[in-house]
């Protein structure tokens, strides 16, 4: 699901985004950490990105 995210819905599931500006892609199973991953990579590869968000 590139380029959005999702949310848990039981306690089995999980959560997963792929980035809009490369071929990242994470798989989480909560939503805060996977919001924490997101920002972290923004941040670390497209800074102009991450000051937008």
């Amino acid at each position: 699901m590139c380029g959005r995210g999702g949310y848990v819905q039981s306690a089995n599931d999980t959560v997963e985004r792929g980035c809009d500006h490369c071929e990242w892609h994470a798989v989480a199973g909560s939503y805060p950490e996977l919001i924490k991953r997101y920002q972290d990579h923004l941040r670390d590869d497209h800074p102009m990105a991450w000051v937008r968000s």
